[in-house]
């Protein structure tokens, strides 16, 4: 005999949406979950086929069709665990802007690949980039064989490794810098102070990318902080409680962007650096890269 399992509402709206029932094709009777044993038992089957629905591609989905009712949102691969905290800042902020655009219960593909921070961590402090970029491009290759049409670094140090990932999987890399930069040029600013990890900060990855593409002056405060903020990232910001001079180190290297380089807006290029920050400490625009991020990840989502 063949089963077919149905969603309850499908055939009678009284069953309510979350029941479940099965129908018998070749003896027509529909039965509970509850029950199916039973029922299969007293006709002694010998043959149990369960059949699942065949629910169509994303791509041909659309209101008209019974089998689809809505249109997928593109699947996107995310590579995080930099720190788990950060990870699931970016998770909540793109399910939250696709639940606000397209309503009712809607949220994104996502696939997660989680990395161990230690080792991460560990990379970057000992300046092991190809140790660091192998780590990225083999879990892009996860995500791309478990169906992601895009990958993104939930770091802004990770995208040192952007354009090999990008080159190895054969997948776009929604890149940090580009969402962050439209940003900060729409609004009309051009001298731009950058708060980040050191890499970040003295590397032209980044901030060639800024200059080149955006036409924004890029700013850095001084050496001392330079040398310290791997420090101040890895090892003080991640705890849960922080301490109260590493806020200060963060704080007054805003301060010296703002009063003595004369900057027009702030990046805070690491996730981190919002907890040190209340309104009253942000005196001029500063734009958060990992939430400019997350908009941008999930429009690109939403797209088609």
């Amino acid at each position: 005999m063949t089963v077919l399992r149905l969603f309850a509402a499908d055939i009678n709206p009284r069953c309510g949406q979350s029941g479940v029932l099965y129908l018998d094709l070749e003896q027509g009777c529909i039965f509970s979950y509850e029950h199916l044993h039973v029922y299969l038992s007293a006709i002694r089957f010998e043959l149990y086929q369960h059949v699942e629905p065949v629910i169509p591609e994303a791509s041909s989905c659309t209101q008209s069709t019974s089998a689809c009712q809505i249109a997928m949102t593109r699947t996107v691969g995310l590579i995080g665990g930099m720190s788990w905290r950060t990870t699931a800042v970016y998770y909540q902020e793109i399910n939250q802007r696709v639940n606000a655009k397209l309503g009712g219960i809607r949220s994104p593909n996502l696939i997660i690949k989680s990395l161990d921070y230690a080792e991460v961590a560990r990379c970057i402090t000992t300046k092991d980039f190809d140790a660091m970029t192998e780590l990225f491009c083999s879990s892009g290759c996860e995500l791309k064989a478990a169906g992601a049409q895009a990958l993104v670094l939930c770091a802004n140090i990770a995208h040192k490794a952007a354009d090999t990932l990008q080159a190895r999987s054969g997948l776009p890399v929604l890149h940090i810098a580009d969402f962050t930069a439209h940003e900060v040029a729409k609004d009309g600013h051009r001298r731009v102070g950058l708060l980040a990890t050191r890499a970040v900060m003295e590397e032209s990855f980044y901030k060639s990318r800024l200059t080149d593409r955006y036409g924004l002056e890029i700013v850095v405060p001084s050496e001392a902080f330079r040398t310290n903020a791997d420090k101040l990232i890895f090892e003080e910001l991640s705890k849960d409680s922080i301490p109260r001079e590493a806020i200060s180190l963060v704080r007054s290297a805003y301060s010296e962007l703002v009063e003595e380089h004369g900057v027009q807006c702030v990046i805070l290029g690491c996730t981190e650096f919002r907890l040190v920050f209340g309104p009253e400490e942000m005196t001029v625009p500063t734009y958060e890269t990992t939430a400019l991020h997350a908009k941008g990840i999930a429009d690109w989502a939403m797209s088609q």
